[in-house]
C-alpha cells in the first residue's frame, strides 16, 4: 500500500492497508498529458495577475490558452510575464500542492530516483494510449472506480467499469449568458465559456442553434437532455456555478422565471437570478425522484482570482437544503468546503441527506485536513464523509490516495489511543470513508464488508 510516512511517524499503523478506494470527484477523462513545469505554472497566475494591467492579465490567459508563442514573447517583452509567471513557480515551491505533485510523480513512474528518467516514463505512458496513466495511478491508488466531473466521455477510451460520469447542470441555467465579469481574473469567463461550450453541444442533439424562443419548450430540452445523459451513464449531477454566482438558489416561480426568459430572448436586460434559481430547483426534484445525488462545489476555488469565496459559503445553500420536498436528495457538498470546514459539518450534521466530500484538500490542504477530519468524524454519523481526488492529472491522483489513507491513519489511530473509537470501529470509518459511503450514496455495487460488532 502506498504510504508516505516520515521515520517520525512509523509508529502509526497501518489502518488502511489494502483498502480499496471510490475516487468520489475526479476529472479523469479531461487528463492529458502535462510537465510539471506546466501544472505548476497553470496553478500560480495570480501572481502575474496581481502585477500587471487586468487587460494584460486577459490576453496573458488568452494567448497561453492558444498556445499563441508569439503574442505571449511581446507581452513578456512589455510586461515582464514571463519572470513574473517564474517568480509566482518559486514563491509556490513552498506549498503541500508542489511538495504533492513530486510525490506523486515518484510514486507513479518510479522507483528510479532521477527525475529525468521519471519524467521519460511518463512521456512514454502518455503516447502509449488518452486513458494509459489514469489507468495506472487507478491501479497504484488501489482506486477501481473513479467518479468523473467531465462534459462528455469518450467509452471507447474510458473504461466505463472504471470511470462513472457525473454530469454539470450549470450550462442549462444561462441559455443567454452575455454578462461582465464582477472583478477580477478570468475564471468568470473562463467558466461561462465551459457553460455556453456544452449547452450549443447539447442543442446541436436536438437539432437546435440556438435556445427555444420560449420557457415551456426549452425546458423540454433541458428535461430531453438530462435525461439523455443519465441513460448513457451519468450517476449524479453537479452545480458549479459558485465560480460564477451566489449559491443562494431560492424559490422561484414558473411565472417569474418565463418572465425572465422571455426578456432574455428578445435581447432585453433581465435580471437572471429566478430563472437560474427555477432551473436549479427543477433538476434538483429531477435528482431527487431519480435517486440521483447531486454534488455542489462550496469554498475556495483556483488559485486566481475571479471566483468570489463568499458566493460559495455553504449556509447560503441552507434554504434549498431546507425545502421539504427535497428531504431524499442526496447532496454531497464538495472539497471539505475551505475555509468553511466546520460550517460544513454543521450542516451535515443537521440534515441526514448531506454528505462533506473531502477531495482536493489531500494535496492542497494536508494539515488542515488532519484537523478537519478529526473534528468531522467525532461529530458526524459514520455514513457522511466521502473521499475523492479532484484532479486531471494522474499524479495528483496517486498523491491524493496515498496522502488521504496517511491522514486516516493518524487520525483514527489517535482516536483509538484516545478512547474515541474501538479497534473495529476504527477499521469500518476507515472503510466507510474510502469507499462504503460513495458506493452506498451512488448506489454503486461494490463489495461492503458489514458493521462492526458490538455496536448495538
Amino acid at each position: 500500500m502506498l504510504s508516505v510516512r516520515s521515520e517520525a511517524t512509523r509508529a502509526v499503523p497501518d489502518i488502511t492497508a489494502g483498502m480499496p478506494a471510490i475516487d468520489h470527484h475526479s476529472h479523469a477523462s479531461m487528463s492529458r498529458f502535462r510537465t510539471v513545469e506546466q501544472i505548476e505554472r497553470n496553478y500560480a497566475t495570480a501572481h502575474v495577475e496581481a502585477n500587471v494591467p487586468p487587460e494584460t492579465f486577459e490576453a496573458f490567459i488568452a494567448a497561453r490558452n492558444r498556445d499563441d508563442t508569439a503574442t505571449l514573447a511581446k507581452l513578456d517583452t512589455d510586461h515582464g510575464t514571463e519572470q513574473l509567471m517564474r517568480q509566482a513557480v518559486v514563491f509556490r515551491s513552498t506549498t503541500f500542492f508542489s511538495r504533492a505533485l513530486r510525490e506523486g510523480c515518484r510514486q507513479l513512474y518510479g522507483p528510479d530516483d532521477d527525475w529525468d528518467a521519471l519524467m521519460r516514463v511518463a512521456r512514454e505512458w502518455a503516447a502509449t494510449h488518452p486513458s494509459f496513466a489514469y489507468d495506472r495511478a487507478a491501479e497504484v491508488a488501489n482506486t477501481p472506480i473513479v467518479l468523473t466531473d467531465v462534459p462528455f466521455i469518450d467509452r471507447g477510451v474510458w473504461n466505463p467499469d472504471l470511470y462513472r460520469q457525473v454530469a454539470r447542470i450549470d450550462p442549462y441555467l444561462y441559455p443567454f449568458h452575455a454578462g461582465k465579469a464582477p472583478g477580477r481574473g478570468t475564471e468568470f469567463q473562463r467558466f461561462h465559456g465551459v457553460f455556453a461550450s456544452v449547452l450549443a453541444q447539447e442543442l446541436k442533439h436536438y437539432g437546435l442553434d440556438r435556445p427555444p424562443p420560449d420557457l415551456d419548450r426549452y425546458l423540454q430540452f433541458v428535461d430531453a437532455s438530462v435525461d439523455r445523459r443519465v441513460s448513457e451513464g451519468a450517476v449524479g449531477l453537479k452545480v458549479v456555478s459558485a465560480y460564477v454566482r451566489a449559491i443562494d438558489f431560492g424559490p422561484s416561480t414558473y411565472a417569474e422565471a418565463a418572465g425572465v426568459y422571455a426578456a432574455l430572448a428578445a435581447g432585453r436586460d433581465a435580471q437572471t437570478a429566478p430563472l437560474e434559481n427555477f432551473i436549479v430547483r427543477r433538476l434538483a426534484h429531477y435528482a431527487a425522484d431519480r435517486h440521483l445525488p447531486l454534488q455542489v462545489h462550496v469554498g475556495m476555488g483556483h488559485p486566481e482570482p475571479g471566483m468570489r469565496i463568499a458566493n460559495s459559503a455553504p449556509f447560503l445553500l441552507e434554504p434549498l437544503i431546507d425545502t421539504p420536498s427535497l428531504n431524499r436528495l442526496k447532496i454531497v457538498l464538495l472539497h471539505g468546503g475551505y475555509p468553511f470546514g466546520s460550517d460544513l459539518a454543521s450542516l451535515a450534521q443537521t440534515y441526514g441527506n448531506v454528505f462533506i466530500d473531502f477531495s482536493w484538500m489531500p494535496y492542497l490542504h494536508h494539515f488542515y485536513l488532519r484537523e478537519k477530519l478529526s473534528e468531522w468524524l467525532e461529530i458526524l454519523p459514520a455514513n457522511k464523509l466521502l473521499y475523492g481526488s479532484d484532479t486531471s492529472a494522474p499524479e495528483f491522483h496517486v498523491a491524493a490516495a496515498s496522502y488521504t489513507r496517511d491522514s486516516l491513519n493518524h487520525v483514527l489511530h489517535d482516536g483509538y489511543v484516545r478512547g474515541v473509537w474501538d479497534s473495529k470501529q476504527v477499521e469500518w470509518l476507515a472503510r466507510r470513508i474510502l469507499s462504503e459511503n460513495t458506493a452506498d450514496v451512488y448506489g454503486i455495487e461494490f463489495k461492503v464488508a458489514a458493521g462492526p460488532r458490538g455496536l448495538n
